[in-house]
């Protein structure tokens, strides 16, 4: 994927493109400083982050729901410029609240924001691209999500200094201008035609696909797993850090990993792997990394705990996506992706909610990793390979 590639696409499909830059940007610019910010700074305990964490992940969930209705019914520009304002909204409210109540509110806010946008984003890209650009551009779309990542790693790492809360008023600034962006750039309706009409009962459909439906089971429990990262790191480094905002390098270190090394894990291993067997494997990455944490002294220690967890990332993320994308059928592909949104963000609440408490639970015993470590293996035992 190069230049080459790049210049190939649609010009909305840039300007998607970019957008899906600058949301990681902000996005990824405060949600590692969040759990240090809401402990060190507010003073809440370690289950009202949790919760706060899993606010978000439902309210997502929620504006995902919302935002694919309307996005296929009023179009996918407003919606996404809409979810982006709102997202800015709640990161203002993070930056200027304080108590546990507030920042639910500021949660909700941002959470609903994200879920309206990030799904629009993804069906704008789908509808917009030519069909032999689909790949290219999904492909691009991720490439473009790991450089907003790994900037935001280093834009809070050397630019910011001083308030905690100033990533937070950065990011909104971020989000308000991809709203202008948005709203001004992309294509009006759906692709500068009429949004078609929805048939009666569509939505019922994925709910007789048995195979989707067994499959969303097994994933909400490795979403739960999954979703313990973005908690647990950065409380650990506000133990183990002089600085606990240099976490956010760590985002930086995956991104790197993710795009100098997602094509070859797809070749050598998804390709070549039964996507039972592939997830399999990545729950094994993914739990590793994440017990790992509890063994950690340093940065350095950290680092090679994300990275082991990175690994099954790369490994997870596509075979899901993969895998929906043969279970769905054609002309509702657009349903079961904004279902399996859903089951993501039942899982991301479910995980950050109990992670909370985990983590407390942690703080008092001599092997807090051991959670985590039964969580992954009773995920993968039975799973099976074939």
């Amino acid at each position: 994927m190069g230049l080459k590639d790049l210049v190939k696409l649609e010009g909305p499909l840039l300007i998607l493109l970019l957008g899906v830059l600058l949301s990681h940007l902000g996005t990824l610019m405060v949600m590692p400083m969040l759990p240090i910010m809401l402990k060190m700074n507010a003073g809440l305990t370690l289950g009202q982050i949790g919760i706060i964490f899993a606010a978000i992940a439902i309210a997502f969930q929620l504006g995902s729901i919302i935002g694919g209705i309307l996005a296929d019914r009023i179009g996918r520009r407003f919606i996404i410029g809409l979810g982006a304002f709102i997202t800015g909204v709640g990161l203002i409210g993070f930056a200027v609240f304080s108590g546990f109540f507030l920042f639910l509110v500021a949660a909700v806010t941002m959470g609903l924001g994200t879920g309206l946008n990030a799904p629009s984003t993804k069906a704008a890209i789908a509808a917009i691209a030519s069909n032999e650009n689909r790949t290219t551009a999904f492909s691009m779309r991720g490439i473009a999500a790991n450089i907003g990542t790994a900037t935001a790693g280093l834009v809070v790492y050397f630019l910011i200094t001083g308030s905690a809360k100033s990533p937070f008023w950065i990011a909104a600034v971020i989000y308000f201008v991809l709203a202008t962006k948005s709203w001004l750039l992309l294509p009006k309706n759906c692709g500068d035609s009429p949004c078609p009409e929805i048939p009666k009962g569509a939505y019922r459909e994925p709910l007789k696909n048995k195979p989707f439906l067994v499959f969303s089971s097994v994933t909400v429990l490795i979403w739960a797993l999954y979703a313990q990262l973005s908690l647990a790191l950065p409380i650990v480094a506000t133990v183990i850090l002089p600085d606990p905002k240099n976490v956010a390098l760590i985002w930086t270190i995956n991104s790197v990993i993710v795009i100098s090394t997602q094509g070859m894990v797809t070749k050598k291993v998804i390709d070549r792997l039964h996507p039972l067997s592939a997830l399999s494997i990545g729950v094994i990455f993914i739990t590793i990394g994440i017990s790992s944490l509890y063994f950690s002294s340093s940065f350095f220690h950290l680092a090679i705990s994300g990275a082991i967890f990175v690994i099954g990332e790369m490994i997870i993320l596509p075979t899901v996506d993969s895998t929906i994308s043969q279970l769905s059928t054609t002309e509702l592909i657009g349903l079961f992706f904004a279902l399996a949104n859903v089951v993501f963000g039942l899982g991301e609440a479910t995980g950050k909610s109990l992670g909370g408490s985990l983590l407390g639970i942690g703080e008092k015993i001599t092997a807090p990793d051991t959670p985590y470590t039964i969580h992954g293996t009773g995920l993968f035992s039975p799973i099976p390979s074939r």
